[in-house]
């Protein structure tokens, strides 16, 4: 990686200060594109080498998501679920009123 050079932006007038930023600014956008596209290549990949497609995995990305990040499943109605993120749910709130403790609560 190259050492960054130190620009003295206080020498510079107007138009030159906006040519310098419409250039980072082509350049962000262009080392982002390349990083989303090499990131795609790899994804690719990836999916090619487990015999899937790109939409599949995705899918079951998904899936996973949602299951991992239930941390707390209502023992009277299975549907209701909480993350542990955010506001408590009326039924645990109610629950752990009426004394059960939060451990009971646990996937």
């Amino acid at each position: 990686m190259q050492k960054n050079k130190t620009i003295d932006l206080d020498n510079l007038d107007v138009d030159e200060l906006r040519a310098i930023t419409e250039s980072a600014q082509q350049l962000i956008e262009k080392k982002q594109h390349q990083r989303l596209y090499d990131a795609y290549m790899q994804f690719e990949k990836i999916a090619e080498e487990s015999n899937s497609t790109i939409e599949e995995i995705l899918k079951a990305g998904e899936k996973l998501e949602k299951k991992r990040n239930i941390k707390y499943r209502n023992t009277a109605n299975y549907e209701e679920t909480w993350t542990g993120r955010g506001r408590k749910p009326t039924w645990l709130v109610e629950a752990l009123a009426a004394g059960r403790n939060l451990e009971e609560f646990a996937v």
